[in-house]
């Protein structure tokens, strides 16, 4: 009888520590790996309580299918997980918990991010066929259909709501330069110039909703370099908000009153009152934990072989680190 209890509380073990290859995937963070040229791009799973990590997630749920040349994005939604491909001109659609596929919806013009709007419509920038036509298609999330499209500036990004409700996206320049951000609340596009070259994201902090505008600068011509608008401050260009060219992934704190960013080998803290490096890390993409504060930095090393996401207190102080996929850049936190 002992032998017997003993089995049984063996095998319900097994059962309740089942590792989540089963699919599902209900906490942790998802890192978008972008894949190599020629090749495909996947999402690595990890759990940073356990440790456990599962690379490759959409192909164990299908049966070892692929997602297509550079994975750019994912967005959680009303429970199904939205992937941009960019290469391929698709969003792949899976449900949010196991990963299977669910459906696909294509006929987009090198689409970047995905930003639903309820949970009929959804955004999506992209950058068109020549990388300098920029737009935002409309998707009707039932049908899985492109409902309409209507330009913006060159290379639009990253969406951003602002606390006012306002839909904000940075137009990054594409394949070129711009220095402009669409409000694509109004109708028609309200557009407004930034200080900087090719804004890529935004934020804001504190109760005032005090909006920074992140630049990466001209990958042409790099003068000035990266640079940090502030909305109300005027956007005239500063000394003071130079900072490295090709900065990136403006994230936000979990008390919103502080931001981070990625850029010149280094993470950065900034505040109502300015910025300053943290510590070093090379970083391709940044996340916030948005639970524990901790800072996910997402290092393609050489972008032709697994990176690795480093963890970090904004202190400074190193909390552990996991394998990604090649070309690791986006982090997606489940919570």
């Amino acid at each position: 009888m002992l032998f017997l209890a003993g089995l049984f509380w063996l095998v319900s073990c097994k059962k309740d520590d089942m590792p989540a290859t089963t699919g599902h995937y209900t906490e942790g963070v998802f890192v978008v790996n972008e894949g190599p040229f020629g090749g495909t791009g996947a999402i690595t799973w990890h759990n940073p309580e356990t440790g456990e990590t599962v690379q490759d997630v959409f192909g164990q749920a299908n049966n070892g299918a692929v997602l297509g040349a550079f994975v750019q994005s994912l967005t959680l939604h009303n429970g199904k997980a939205y992937i941009v491909v960019n290469g391929a001109n698709k969003i792949v659609v899976v449900n949010a918990v196991t990963f299977v596929l669910e459906g696909v919806i294509e006929g987009f013009e090198l689409p970047r991010f995905f930003f639903p709007l309820d949970n009929e419509r959804a955004l999506v920038s992209q950058w068109g066929a020549d990388g300098l036509t920029g737009s935002i298609a409309t998707i009707d999330l039932t049908t899985k259909q492109i409902i309409s499209t209507t330009a913006a500036g060159k290379g639009p990004e990253k969406f951003f709501k602002t606390a006012a409700g306002a839909v904000l996206v940075a137009n990054s320049g594409g394949f070129g330069t711009d220095s402009t951000c669409s409000n694509i609340s109004a109708s028609p596009f309200q557009h407004f110039t930034v200080g900087g070259k090719n804004p890529a994201c935004m934020a804001e902090i504190g109760s005032n909703a005090n909006l920074f505008i992140l630049c990466k600068g001209d990958y042409l011509d790099p003068s000035p370099a990266g640079f940090l608008d502030n909305r109300p401050v005027a956007p005239a260009v500063e000394n003071d908000r130079v900072v490295p060219v090709f900065s990136d992934d403006l994230v936000s704190a979990p008390d919103r009153n502080t931001l981070y960013f990625t850029g010149g080998g280094a993470i950065y803290e900034v505040t109502a009152t300015g910025f300053r490096k943290l510590f070093d890390q090379a970083a391709y993409g940044l996340g916030c934990d948005p639970a524990t504060g901790n800072l996910f930095c997402a290092d393609a090393k050489d972008f032709n072989s697994a990176g690795e996401v480093v963890m970090y207190k904004p202190s400074g102080e190193k909390v552990g680190a996991f394998a990604a996929g090649i070309a690791p850049g986006e982090v997606v936190f489940i919570r």
